[in-house]
C-alpha cells in the first residue's frame, strides 16, 4: 500500500490529532482489535497499537521473509533429531525442572501420530552496528497475534485515508519489483490468519476423521480471545463443519478421556474425538497447577491427536537450542544449500552459554566488564524474564551457579523512529522515540515417517513497537504495541506529517 502526493498539494493532516486518535480507536473497537479487561472478563478494551506505520528498510524485511521457509525446515528437522536436542539441552536439563519435565515426557511418550503441524514466528531486530537483521528468538509454541496483526495493517490504511489530505492508497506486494519513489509504501495484504487456518485445515484432513474436533488449550481467564477466536472463525469460513472446544489444563483433568487401546482422545461431555490439539498454554510451569495437568499433557502427547506443537518441537524453541545452532556445522546438517545456510547464519547474534568449564570464567568476566552490551535470556517464555545491565551483575554475584539456566546474547542496537502509541484508558504516548521488533510467521505440515512436506510456507508478519527505554517486548504483557511498516525510506515522513499543528 502506498500514499502518493497529489500534484495540487503536499500531504498534510486533515484533522487535529485528537480527532484522528478518536477515529482510530473507533475503528479498532468495531473491527475486533480487542482484548478482555483483566479485572472484568465480560468487558473488552483496545489492544495497544501505533497511530501510523513505522519506517523500515524494505530490503531487510524482504530478506528475512525470503529465508523463513528454510528456517521452518531447520526447526522442524531439529525437533526430530533427539541427538542434537539432547546435546543442546543437556546444560539446562539438570538445572531447570520445567525443561527436565518436558524432556522426560518426550522420551517416555511413544509417537503415534506421524503428521506434525507447526505454526512458527521468527522474531528479529535490525542491528545498526552491522546493518543486518538479527534473530531475537524463534517461537514454536503459542505464536500469538496472527489474528490481530492484519487488522492493524487495515487500520493504518483507514487512518491514512481519513487523516491525511492529498493522498491516495495502493498495496505493495513483496513479489513486485520495488522502485523508490515519493510515495509512502506499506506491505499489504498481511494474512497470517488465513494461512494459519489453511495449515490447520490441511492437518485436520490428514487426520482423516471429518467428525473429529479441534481442541484449543488455553490459560485460565484468557484475555486474548479475539486473536484466538479469529483463527476459529477463519477455519470455519473455509471448513464450516469443523467444530472447536477451548479448555484449560485444569478443565481437561475432568473432561479428557484417553483410550489406551486406540490411543485416541475424547471429551467426556460430547465424546468428540480430538484431531488436533493447539496449545495457547503450556509454555511456562505456572500453566501446570498440579500433577493432573502434567498427566493431561502426557496423554495428549502419546495420543493419535496431531499436536501443535509436539513437546519435541516446543523444546526446539528453547533459547539454549538457539545458542547451540550458532556452533559450526550444525545448521549445515539440515540445510544443504550453502547460500541459505549462509543467510541463516547472518541473522545470528553473538551468543554463548555457561556450561563449558573451560570458557565459563571467560564469559563471566566478559559480562562483568561489559554488562550493558549483553542480555541474559532464560529458557522460559511469557515475557518479563530477561536480565539487563545491573541485573546481570546481581545475578552473577548472587546466583552464579544458576547461570547455566541462561544464555547470553549480544545486545542489538536497532534504529529509532518517532511515533504515537495508542493505549487503553487514554494512556497514549504521542511523538515518542521507539524501536521495532519484526516477527515473520511460518507454517509447516509434514509427515515425519515419510519426510513429506505438505505445507512449508511464509505466511505473514507481526510488528511490535516499544519506547526506547523499554527492555521487554510483549504486547499481552503491556510492553509493546502492534504496528505496521512504512518501507518507502522517505525519512520518517509520516512522523513529520502527524507532528503538524492545524
Amino acid at each position: 500500500m502506498s500514499i502518493k502526493k497529489e500534484e495540487n498539494g503536499s500531504m498534510r493532516l486533515r484533522w487535529p490529532i485528537e480527532d484522528i486518535v478518536a477515529f482510530a480507536k473507533r475503528y479498532a473497537i468495531t473491527h475486533g482489535l480487542l482484548c478482555l479487561i483483566p479485572d472484568n472478563l465480560d468487558q473488552a478494551t483496545i489492544v495497544p497499537f501505533s497511530l501510523y506505520p513505522s519506517p523500515y528498510s524494505y530490503s531487510h524485511f524482504k530478506f528475512i521473509w525470503s529465508i523463513q521457509t528454510a528456517y521452518n525446515r531447520l526447526y522442524n528437522r531439529i525437533s526430530l533429531d533427539d541427538e542434537i536436542l539432547e546435546k543442546a539441552l543437556s546444560p539446562v536439563i539438570p538445572l531447570d525442572d520445567f525443561v527436565e519435565r518436558l524432556w522426560k515426557l518426550h522420551r517416555n511418550c511413544k509417537r503415534r501420530q506421524p503428521i506434525q503441524l507447526d505454526i512458527y514466528r521468527n522474531d528479529y531486530m535490525l542491528d545498526t552496528k552491522v546493518d543486518k537483521m538479527r534473530q531475537i528468538e524463534f517461537n514454536t509454541i503459542s505464536s500469538a497475534f496472527a489474528g490481530l496483526t492484519g487488522i492493524v495493517a487495515d487500520l493504518h490504511k483507514a487512518i491514512l485515508h481519513y487523516g491525511i489530505e492529498n493522498c491516495h492508497v495502493r498495496e505493495l506486494k513483496l513479489d513486485e519489483k520495488y522502485e523508490k519513489s515519493s510515495t509512502i509504501d506499506l506491505i499489504l495484504p498481511n494474512e497470517p490468519l488465513k494461512k494459519s487456518a489453511e495449515a490447520m485445515i490441511k492437518a485436520f484432513e490428514l487426520y482423516n476423521n471429518e467428525n473429529a474436533c479441534i481442541l484449543f488449550v488455553i490459560v485460565p481467564n484468557e484475555r486474548n480471545v479475539c486473536d484466538q477466536n479469529a483463527l476459529i472463525d477463519e477455519i470455519q469460513k473455509l471448513k464450516p463443519n469443523i467444530h472447536f472446544h477451548l479448555k484449560t489444563f485444569e478443565q481437561l483433568t475432568n473432561e479428557l478421556l484417553y483410550d489406551e487401546k486406540t490411543f485416541n482422545i475424547y471429551l467426556k461431555s460430547s465424546y468428540d474425538e480430538i484431531a488436533i490439539v493447539y496449545y495457547r498454554a503450556g509454555y511456562i510451569p505456572d500453566h501446570y497447577i498440579n500433577e493432573k495437568c502434567w498427566l493431561i499433557r502426557e496423554y495428549i502427547e502419546q495420543s493419535r491427536a496431531i499436536k501443535c506443537p509436539t513437546i519435541r518441537s516446543q523444546l526446539a524453541g528453547c533459547k539454549i537450542v538457539q545458542a547451540y545452532l550458532t556452533n559450526e556445522n550444525i545448521i549445515e546438517k539440515y540445510i544443504n544449500n550453502e547460500n541459505l545456510s549462509k543467510n541463516i547464519r547472518s541473522t545470528f547474534a553473538s551468543m554463548f552459554a555457561f556450561d563449558n568449564n573451560q570458557t565459563r570464567e571467560k564469559y563471566i568476566n566478559l559480562l562483568r566488564q561489559n554488562p550493558n552490551d549483553y542480555v541474559l535470556k532464560p529458557n522460559r517464555e511469557g515475557g518479563g524474564n530477561n536480565k539487563y545491565d545491573d541485573e546481570i551483575l546481581k545475578l552473577i554475584e548472587n546466583k552464579e551457579n544458576h547461570l547455566n539456566s541462561y544464555i547470553a546474547m549480544e545486545k542489538i542496537l536497532p534504529p529509532k523512529c518517532t511515533t504515537c502509541l495508542i493505549k487503553p484508558n487514554g494512556k497514549h504516548l504521542l511523538h515518542v522515540e521507539c524501536i521495532n521488533e519484526i516477527g515473520i510467521y511460518g507454517t509447516m505440515v509434514t509427515n515425519v515417517d515419510t519426510n513429506e512436506e505438505y505445507i512449508n510456507d511464509v505466511i505473514g508478519y507481526l510488528v511490535r513497537t516499544k519506547t526506547t527505554d523499554t527492555n521487554e517486548g510483549g504486547v499481552a504483557t503491556g510492553y509493546s504495541v502492534l504496528d505496521c511498516l512504512d518501507v518507502s525510506q522517505n525519512n520518517n515522513e509520516l512522523s513529520k506529517i502527524f507532528s503538524q499543528e492545524l
